[in-house]
């Protein structure tokens, strides 16, 4: 009799601790990730403010009292950075207790719309997944970035979806007038990315796409893809975002 009671009990206990414990995991796994993300922007002394929020990057390694940063080819480079007085930004932390710092661009590749650059200040970095890792459709994510920071502030959501699919970049025409050299080119060569089920937002760029179970970097958000389209981003997002896959972060840092 005592033993049905002790199972019964059991029974019952078990389901809502295993559900507190992943809810605790998750939360660990989020604080950790968020500490890794910072803004990215653009500087400019002659500017009014001086710093402009472009998008986001995460640390991926310390190189002494310095650290390399992930983030978008596109948010380190356009309008702005021609001026001979502007500078790469960083924002390090949140609300009133961000830092901002200048930061070196090391190097990018426009194609796969991935960039590093450096910044003088030690921050805590992210694992990458190996460059030959391709995770499968179904598989748990978190994103954190800075989206609409300008409006926002300097506050770091997080956002949880799924991967959709593993497909390429390059988008087939519909009809022969419309495959220009540079579409010819894709589709013979196309850059596979990850289509994910999760929300993004601008300044969302270069934000970093985490395994839930691995708590690593399975890929780099491009918001580019996102923007293209004819849907309202803020007021009515698709929900459907795409990102590039980890191994052309490795590919720069060789």
């Amino acid at each position: 009799m005592y033993l049905i009671r002790f199972l019964l009990s059991l029974a019952l206990f078990l389901p809502t601790f295993l559900f507190a414990n992943s809810t605790n995991k998750q939360v660990t796994l989020v604080t950790t990730v968020k500490k890794s993300v910072v803004g990215v922007g653009l500087y400019n002394p002659l500017n009014a403010p001086r710093f402009q929020l472009r998008g986001t990057g995460f640390a991926i390694r310390n190189l002494g009292s310095k650290t390399l940063i992930a983030t978008n080819h596109h948010v380190v480079n356009g309008e702005g950075f021609d001026d001979a007085k502007s500078q790469i930004s960083v924002h390090v932390g949140e609300g009133k207790h961000a830092r901002y710092y200048t930061a070196k661009l090391m190097k990018q590749n426009e194609r796969a719309d991935v960039a590093i650059i450096e910044v003088d200040t030690r921050l805590p970095v992210l694992k990458l997944v190996n460059a030959s890792h391709k995770s499968p459709a179904g598989t748990e994510i978190i994103q954190a970035g800075l989206p609409i920071g300008s409006v926002l502030g300097l506050y770091k959501s997080v956002h949880k979806g799924i991967v959709s699919a593993y497909v390429p970049m390059a988008i087939p025409q519909q009809n022969a007038s419309q495959l220009t050299i540079e579409v010819i080119k894709q589709l013979r060569n196309p850059l596979f990315v990850y289509q994910l089920d999760v929300t993004a937002y601008p300044g969302n760029s270069g934000s970093p796409i985490v395994d839930v179970s691995t708590g690593k970097v399975i890929a780099i958000l491009n918001s580019v893809l996102v923007k293209k389209t004819k849907e309202h981003v803020l007021s009515d997002p698709s929900g459907i975002s795409y990102a590039i896959p980890a191994k052309e972060i490795h590919n720069l840092l060789k």
